[in-house]
């Protein structure tokens, strides 16, 4: 996106920095760009003014505060005339239900986060800015560096610096009056908030959503399940071992378990069913794989030929352990796992000495371990399966599932701007290892007032 807006006074007001920050697009970001003097020019005073400021708990090289804008007058909204040219709207009255809608309160927060990076002589090789959750600025010093795609409106990013910097300093004054960090505690709105639930009060207050508690398994699954669990068999040192292991070892597992969800496995051989059914990239496991995962294949029935594929194969960068494909973090993956690998890394490390490692690989062996904590119906099916069929096998984030079950474990609340996967590092340890995560919204969740709010990482200043 061309920078279009040289000649318009920009003001501190919220539709202005907002009309400036919708030139960025973190995705285009993702790269350092070149840094130029006129950018950093722009963005040492910021600098300047939060010298006194210290790093965020988790990096020595990061500062974070949170600014207030006025949101101005409606004057500061778009106009009316071309609103009204354009069919956002037909009369006046909506012309000022939009501004109210869009800008409800008289300040808006954005988050402000800075970073720096120094080389190994102490020389400033990187530095970066994010404001309301985009990446404006992300820019090295070194020669050479990746450009990135798309076009970068380092102007819309000087502007910004200039714009805000009278906001830097108001929140900088008000931490140093000892005010800051109580307004954020009581101001700070929800929407960029962390907080926990009782997955039972959301029951409670939402009963619909019990009915999804199961993810389609039905209660004997779940009562077999709890009992498994609870007795311990889940457990590394309760399960047996394969010591001699084949490929189709592998396929007959993965039919277990494609049989208890239901999938037609009668139509395929092994092979064909693992690739009608997986991910499919099997780092030329089968020999059918394509790109990347083309390979003459293996002898399933030959147990050196596992063991060279598993241990040796040059393949690497496929999926071939994720049986039910799907997203990133929505699907199933059944690993084989062996002994050998961890006991030759506990030997490397000093864990264990040369005759430890003896003893325990005499009892080492291959065995299964699952991985889909938001694919319970496939994970758990997958599970019950293997375990009847007399096989070695675990699940991870066993308890973690029986206690979503039973509604005893919190769901994490988080800020609207995360994507609802991947937070578990928000949540203190107090809460458990939360595995579910959801946006609330005020005005639609019943269940709003039983939150508990996590408070903000306070600010806090330098010692001198």
């Amino acid at each position: 996106m061309f920078f279009e807006d040289d000649d318009k006074q920009y003001k501190l007001v919220a539709p202005d920095i907002d009309s400036l920050i919708r030139y960025f697009d973190s995705r285009d970001l993702i790269n350092a760009r070149k840094s130029t003097p006129e950018l950093f020019a722009a963005m040492k005073p910021i600098f300047e003014i939060l010298k006194p400021l210290a790093p965020i708990r988790k990096n020595s090289d990061v500062k974070a505060l949170w600014l207030r804008i006025p949101r101005g007058t409606i004057d500061d909204y778009d106009s009316f005339e071309d609103m009204k040219l354009y069919g956002d709207v037909e009369t006046y009255e909506e012309y000022e239900q939009r501004w109210n809608n869009d800008y409800p309160d008289e300040y808006i927060w954005y988050e402000l986060v800075v970073a720096w990076c120094l080389d190994r002589n102490g020389e400033l090789s990187y530095y970066g800015m994010d404001l309301g959750n985009e990446r404006i600025i992300a820019a090295s010093m070194d020669d050479v560096v990746f450009e990135g795609r798309g076009y970068y409106a380092q102007e819309a990013a000087m502007k910004l610096c200039e714009l805000i910097i009278p906001a830097v300093k108001e929140a900088m004054s008000l931490l140093k009056e000892g005010k800051y960090n109580d307004l954020v505690e009581k101001e700070l709105p929800y929407e960029f908030r962390t907080g926990v639930v009782k997955r039972s009060d959301i029951w409670s207050t939402d009963p619909e959503t019990k009915e999804y508690a199961y993810d389609g398994l039905s209660e004997e699954a779940v009562s077999r399940f709890r009992e498994m669990i609870s007795s311990g068999v889940n457990d590394l040192n309760r399960i047996g071992r394969i010591k001699e292991f084949t490929a189709n070892d592998f396929f007959k597992a993965c039919k277990l378990g494609y049989d208890a969800i239901g999938k037609d496995t009668s139509r395929f051989s092994l092979s064909e069913m693992y690739m009608r059914f997986s991910d499919g990239r099997d780092e030329g496991l089968t020999g059918k794989g394509h790109g990347l995962n083309e390979g003459p294949g293996i002898d399933f029935e030959d147990p050196k030929a596992w063991d060279e594929w598993y241990y040796n194969r040059e393949q690497q960068g496929g999926h071939p352990w994720e049986v039910v494909p799907g997203g990133n973090s929505t699907h199933m993956e059944l690993y084989v796992c062996n002994d050998k690998r961890d006991l030759e890394w506990d030997l490397r490390g000093g864990e264990i000495t040369e005759e430890e490692y003896q003893e325990k690989i005499k009892k080492a062996g291959y065995y299964f371990y699952i991985v889909g904590v938001h694919r319970q119906f496939e994970s758990i099916s997958f599970y019950l399966a293997l375990s009847d069929a007399g096989l070695p096998v675990i699940i991870g984030s066993a308890e973690e599932m029986v206690a979503s079950f039973d509604g005893s474990d919190y769901v994490g609340v988080v800020p609207h701007h995360m994507y609802t996967r991947y937070c578990s590092d928000l949540f203190p340890d107090e809460y458990g290892d939360i595995i579910d995560f959801t946006h609330v919204y005020k005005d639609e969740d019943a269940w709003f007032d039983k939150i508990t709010w996590l408070p903000e990482e306070p600010a806090v200043l330098l010692q001198d």
